[in-house]
């Protein structure tokens, strides 16, 4: 009689998106930061443009993650003011919308839907103005709000309000920095078989 070899695959894992969002807005902040030293801008508004995306993507990411493991009837397809609403009313804390961590929260979001629903903007911009070295001030006139937004400090501070925000969530959740990583645990079992 011949044997047959078959394997039993049992196990489970908690795939956590916010990891990976978060380590993509690290990895632009990074890339960001090792230009600017370096004084190599190239590329760089792209940069900023991921970094903030990663931002906006990760920040409704941990409302969703908080949400899910630690509020009872969590609505993950709420609107994002709703769900921060169930988050923060759960966790007890204040919502603000006016003030850092919830106000780059807010830009980042806003600068995120601009950027998905990609509408065009066509500005025109007459002016007589005094020379200056850089003309800043007139390119700016002719710059889009969300070209105007990919700038260091909004990015930047934005960036740091989502990690503290983070840690604000994860005390007040009880949870351990633990439980919020990625885990996959399987078991493969080779089961000998008479073939008949």
């Amino acid at each position: 009689m011949d044997k047959i070899l078959e394997k039993k695959v049992e196990g489970k894992a908690d795939v956590y998106l916010h990891n990976h969002l978060a380590n993509s807005a690290y990895w632009f902040k990074q890339q960001i930061e090792k230009k600017i030293e370096s004084g190599d801008r190239s590329g760089i508004a792209f940069d900023y443009l991921a970094c903030a995306t990663s931002i906006a993507f990760t920040n409704e990411a941990h409302i969703n993650f908080f949400g899910m493991k630690c509020v009872k009837g969590f609505v993950e397809r709420e609107p994002i003011e709703a769900k921060v609403a169930t988050v923060f009313t759960a966790f007890k804390m204040p919502i603000v919308w006016e003030t850092r961590p919830l106000s780059s929260f807010r830009a980042m979001k806003n600068l995120r839907d601009t950027l998905a629903h990609g509408k065009p903007a066509e500005i025109r911009h007459n002016s007589v103005t005094s020379a200056t070295p850089d003309q800043q001030n007139i390119i700016d006139n002719l710059k889009a709000d969300w070209q105007k937004a990919l700038t260091h400090e909004p990015i930047m501070t934005a960036y740091k309000d989502m990690d503290d925000l983070f840690k604000q969530l994860l005390e007040k959740s009880g949870l351990s920095l633990f439980d919020t990583i990625e885990q996959t645990n399987y078991t493969i079992s080779l089961i000998e078989r008479k073939q008949a």
